[in-house]
């Protein structure tokens, strides 16, 4: 003994051994960070957007959803909805609230789309696309949202008792477009936030309550007009096809925007031909991924500019060196006025 002190090798071996649990410590630490960093790193947001476009119409279920419509900020009407889905796109939309829309019914069996209003004494009945065409319109949106918007993803939520990836939607320029909250397990949209040109929500869609084992029965998506009411025929829907068949078809050539607003692509191959006033329109969609818009053309002997106010989804009107233009579609003024600039001739 020495003194009361302790062996130097007993030092020397104590100081080696704390300096082997603390490089070891230090390496656990490590690798748990990196670890922590590889699964708690947030999710994609282009890939959970992308999952959630390609299931639309193709989950089974059962909800109640709350459609809240607002103008300037405050909400000015609420309506409450039974809501059934099925693979196929298949569905059943009951109005139950306000009661001046009580009774109001969509139905599809996945071809036909009826549209009844009791209280009007209406029913509508709509020719759907084909599966293939739907499914290659959403395949086409999946596509398009890497270089179309910018989304952030937002953390989970939860909603209807249901795990959801909240996403924030915004278009190149930064302007919020929507805000989607997308359940985790199915892919499927829990709630949508749409937003106007300032940025503020015009449309929430909320799903309060979900059962994705719902029973169905032969008359879930079946639907018979009442007797008594009026029932009216819409228009089939566009044959799309591609932009040299398109012009072809209507005789003239379309006047195409180089520079479309950023984040928008021009659809070649969904051009399609319909009427305006007797005379064949050549109809073009520019599209994001998210939202979209269309660019109708008619051949016209007037030449002077006319436009309308761009309001929300509102037409915005002008002609130009024989052509008649027609824009519809969810742009920003200036965005409109930057390509009536760019489509004159």
């Amino acid at each position: 003994m020495m003194g009361g002190n302790e062996n130097p090798g007993s030092l020397h071996w104590a100081g080696a051994l704390r300096q082997r649990l603390s490089g070891g410590a230090t390496t656990l630490c490590v690798l748990s960070l990196a670890l922590c960093g590889h699964l708690c790193a947030d999710p994609d947001p282009y890939a959970i957007m992308r999952t959630a476009i390609m299931s639309q119409g193709q989950v089974d279920y059962a909800a109640e959803r709350v459609v809240t419509l607002s103008s300037k900020g405050r909400a000015t009407r609420v309506i409450r909805q039974r809501v059934t889905r099925k693979r196929g796109d298949k569905q059943r939309i009951e109005t139950r609230q306000p009661p001046s829309d009580a009774g109001c019914l969509v139905v599809s069996d996945g071809a036909i789309l009826w549209e009844y209003n009791p209280h009007k004494g209406l029913v509508i009945r709509r020719q759907l696309e084909a599966p293939a065409t739907r499914q290659a319109a959403r395949a086409r949106a999946a596509k398009l949202i890497k270089n179309g918007v910018r989304l952030q993803y937002k953390g989970r939520h939860t909603i209807a008792a249901r795990t959801a990836h909240a996403i924030v939607i915004r278009d190149l320029s930064g302007a919020l477009l929507r805000k989607y909250w997308i359940d985790a397990g199915t892919g499927g949209r829990l709630k949508i936030e749409k937003h106007d040109l300032s940025g503020a929500p015009y449309t929430r869609s909320e799903i309060t309550a979900i059962d994705y084992s719902p029973g169905f029965t032969a008359a879930t998506f079946a639907f018979r007009p009442p007797a008594g009411v009026t029932v009216s025929k819409a228009p089939p829907p566009a044959k799309r096809m591609s932009i040299a068949a398109a012009q072809k078809l209507a005789g003239f050539s379309a006047v195409i925007p180089q520079h479309p607003p950023p984040g928008y692509v021009f659809e070649a191959d969904n051009a399609a031909v319909t009427k305006y006033l007797g005379q064949p329109t050549l109809w073009l969609t520019f599209s994001n991924g998210v939202t979209s818009f269309s660019l109708f053309e008619t051949p016209s002997r007037e030449n002077a500019q006319q436009r309308a106010a761009n309001k929300g989804r509102s037409a915005t009107q002008w002609c130009d060196h024989g052509i008649c233009f027609t824009l519809v579609g969810d742009l920003r003024s200036v965005q409109v006025e930057d390509l009536i600039r760019r489509l004159k001739r």
